[in-house]
């Protein structure tokens, strides 16, 4: 068990009860952890207190008069500076011991060295947020997108925000917000090559249209790359967007200029038409001027038919010349299954309106018909399989007849049914974001400084679960002020200073300290954050934080400083030698890897002289019990149990009468056999026995 303790990270020491204690006793591990050997702490007397960091001291030493005049325990994570001049992180703890009749006896301690858990949170920190400073600081949107077929986009850089005017948790929040936003000419085609290259894997590389929030059109030039892992195995997309709106609005210009001159030299062949028809001796030009109309008549209508909506007209009222002229382009047959025919059929369009909606459809088109003024409404039909379709319908009134009545209504059919699946989709994403963020098991902050006359801290954010924890309501505590109020009087000055510090050097930190629940209850917090802007010369203005409840986390280290020390007691204080042996048959390597330090006082030599000797028994154990205690020795490898009384010869030349009781505790035939024991001086027991001589080749091995 002493072997066990001395080669853990952590040192044990016995501290005299002082107002400035005294070290009697500290493991020698503590110049592998701390730099300096028992000897500096025994010799030093209460002023080894000078090897405690400055900036932690004062704390230090309050709260041991704290725990001093209670009478224990002392509990503080501090630092030391070694012999090197560098920084060792510690978590102290130790309690007072008293006597049978509650006398103060001293006090016992475990010292853990935490110097490396504080670092690598420490750099940690400091790399997540050189990177997400890189990735988020471009002027363009890095984005990761999942293979599966609602392309949900897995994160987006803030810039989307400038871009589209969405804000990043409503990108994410919203699986397939980027299907949804892709601008209804594009949007097949696009899936079309996003499908493609998710098959082949080839780099993506694209210009398109998005809908912005305030619904602009947003182009962009898009370029991903699919992301492997280890095996080759396709993990996700991983890509930029770079807004080139203004490129392709000079490149429109280009093309409305184009598209002007051609309708100018249209309008002028109308007008030539018009002409020629008077004139008989004209008819290749009005040929030619014939085929350049039909020419731009198939052009238009083949811009009707492609687009990904339903173009109609309705007409509502008798017309002057007395034919029809409604029309349905053919994607009413994509969208709903009936051919453009059967929709012109008015019994058909109405009994496919969903029952809910009927009434209300059939007034909006009662009042745009009676007055003329815009149909637009969304409401539901049912497609020619029963599925229910949602849509967006907007029309204008394109003519009046010669009464004065409106009897023909153009329009457009949008199929809705995707983008509302994605906004009911976005509401449940906004749920869970909202769990996540809110009611996940930690509190994430955010403050800013002022750097004015005087140093000034605003919160800016506290996450609600803080109430949960404290039990308090957010008024109690969002001021930095009150939020000091609320800390434990020892945490206090150490936490107020060192928030000081970081709010004026901008550095990071990582700190536990407790507060005061309404109920009274000591919470402990660790708190972590850093600097994520600065102002024009530099100095940290923005900073971010989390806050988790350590409090059962603290409570369990507690738990081990005391069980350690339970266990140091019982080592040190048995009234004999506890002792842990290994050997290996087929090699006859053996060896003690434990034995207690009481073995000094039985024979005069150290637990460690005595483990570094593995065969120093045959050579302790008295020439006239040598034989018949080997024999034991061998017998005992049947049974698996040692229990003999023999003598040893003291280092001073004397002998002394030993109690040895040991148990094998590994399965027989396991090699190497392990062997637990005690061992009592029972020479009381025994005739006093005068000084003996150690044969001439024991004198040899004890001198060696």
């Amino acid at each position: 068990m002493r072997s066990i303790v001395e080669h853990l990270p952590a040192v044990i020491y016995i501290d005299s009860d002082e107002r400035l204690p005294n070290t009697l006793y500290i493991s020698p591990n503590v110049e592998a952890i701390l730099g300096y050997p028992p000897a500096f702490f025994y010799e030093a007397g209460p002023a080894w207190v000078r090897v405690i960091h400055p900036d932690d001291l004062a704390g230090v030493l309050e709260a041991w008069n704290v725990a001093f005049d209670q009478g224990g325990p002392f509990d503080r994570e501090f630092r030391y500076v070694r012999s090197d001049g560098t920084e060792a992180w510690v978590h102290d703890h130790s309690a007072l011991i008293r006597d049978a009749d509650g006398n103060r006896l001293h006090w016992r301690g475990v010292l853990i060295d935490i110097t490396d858990r504080v670092q690598a949170e420490r750099e940690l920190a400091t790399s997540e947020a050189r990177y997400r400073a890189l990735v988020e600081g471009i002027p363009a949107v890095v984005y990761q997108m999942g293979l599966d077929d609602q392309r949900r986009t897995l994160y987006a850089s803030p810039h989307i925000e400038a871009l589209f005017g969405y804000t990043r948790e409503e990108w994410l929040d919203q699986q397939d917000i980027w299907v949804e936003l892709l601008h209804p000419d594009d949007r097949e085609i696009e899936l079309a090559a996003h499908d493609l290259h998710s098959a082949t894997g080839g780099p993506w590389s694209r210009e398109y249209r998005v809908i912005a929030a305030d619904g602009r059109v947003v182009w962009v030039r898009d370029q991903a790359v699919l992301l492997r892992d280890q095996d080759g195995r396709p993990l996700n997309w991983q890509g930029v967007m770079v807004d080139i709106t203004a490129q392709k609005e000079a490149e429109e210009g280009l093309r409305t200029s184009n598209d002007d001159l051609e309708f100018r030299v249209l309008a002028r062949t109308a007008q030539l038409e018009d002409a020629n028809e008077l004139m008989t001796l004209e008819i290749d030009e009005r040929r030619r001027v014939e085929g350049e109309l039909r020419s731009a008549e198939e052009r238009f209508r083949n811009l009707v038919e492609d687009l990904p909506a339903v173009v109609y007209r309705r007409q509502v009222a008798a017309s002057d010349d007395g034919r029809d002229h409604s029309y349905a382009s053919p994607q009413i047959e994509e969208l709903l299954g009936f051919t453009a025919i059967e929709w012109q059929d008015d019994r058909i369009r109405m009994s496919r309106l969903h029952p809910h909606d009927r009434d209300r459809v059939a007034g909006a088109w009662e009042h745009s018909c009676s007055t003329g003024e815009p149909f637009e409404l969304q409401y539901r039909y049912f497609d020619k399989n029963g599925g229910v379709v949602q849509v967006l319908d907007r029309a204008t009134m394109l003519a009046r007849n010669t009464a004065g009545a409106p009897f023909l209504f153009q329009g457009v059919l949008i199929d809705l049914t995707a983008r509302l699946d994605a906004e009911r989709k976005a509401a449940e994403a906004e749920q869970r974001f909202r769990e996540l963020a809110e009611l996940g098991p930690m509190v994430p902050y955010s403050f800013e400084v002022d750097h004015g006359e005087q140093l000034r801290i605003e919160m800016r954010y506290v996450g609600p679960l803080m109430s949960e924890i404290l039990g308090l309501p957010r008024e109690t505590w969002k001021e930095p002020a009150r939020w000091f109020e609320l800390m434990h009087p020892d945490d206090r000055d150490q936490v107020v200073a060192q928030t000081r510090a970081n709010a004026e050097r901008g550095e990071p930190w990582d700190v536990d300290y407790r507060m005061i629940a309404a109920d009274g209850r000591i919470v402990w917090l660790n708190d972590r954050g850093r600097c994520v802007g600065r102002d024009e010369i530099g100095r940290p203005i923005r900073f971010q934080g989390v806050m988790l409840d350590v409090t059962t986390r603290r409570a369990a280290e507690d738990a081990l400083a005391a069980e350690h020390a339970i266990l140091r007691d019982l080592v040190d204080g048995m009234p004999a030698v506890p002792w842990t042996h290994t050997q290996d048959a087929d090699s006859g390597w053996t060896r003690y890897v434990f034995m207690g330090a009481q073995v000094h006082e039985l024979v005069g030599y150290t637990s460690e002289e005595l483990m570094a000797e593995p065969y120093h028994f045959s050579r302790l154990v008295h020439p006239d019990d040598r034989e018949r205690v080997v024999r034991a020795n061998e017998g005992s490898d049947r049974t698996g149990r040692w229990d003999d009384e023999y003598r040893v010869i003291h280092r001073d030349g004397s002998v002394r009468w030993i109690h040895g009781v040991g148990r094998r505790v590994t399965p027989r035939g396991w090699e190497p056999e392990t062997w637990h024991g005690v061992t009592i001086d029972v020479t009381s027991r025994h005739a006093p026995e005068e000084p003996v001589q150690a044969p001439v080749e024991d004198q040899a091995d004890q001198q060696g």
